[in-house]
């Protein structure tokens, strides 16, 4: 029980990544669509791995302060509400893997 259990919330957990990378990348497209000069000014951000290139850094600290409120964006608004609900679900799940792991080494030991 307690392997299924600990499967469950692993691939929960997965999931929760794949739909923050999707609902980034919409954020992004979100940007490049109604507020390109934004998007510019943030150095064209979009979902990648490419190293030496900050603009994604500079990107999520622009979401994360929440730095696109006076854009007074509806879909931004909903994307980032998204990500933040995403970031909460898959920070519990891996506190309680963590004490879940814990318990089971204490429990067997």
């Amino acid at each position: 029980m307690e392997n299924i259990l600990f499967a469950i919330i692993t691939i929960s957990f997965l999931m929760l990544m794949f739909a923050h990378v999707y609902q980034t990348n919409k954020f992004f497209l979100q940007l490049k669509r109604m507020h390109q000069d934004v998007w510019k000014d943030l150095g064209k951000p979009q979902w990648r791995i490419h190293f030496g290139d900050d603009s994604f850094q500079i990107a999520m600290k622009y979401i994360r302060q929440k730095k696109f409120s006076h854009l007074e964006d509806s879909t931004l608004e909903s994307i980032y509400k998204k990500i933040k609900n995403i970031e909460y679900i898959a920070i519990g799940l891996a506190v309680l893997i963590f004490v879940a792991t814990i318990i089971d080494i204490v429990w067997e030991g």
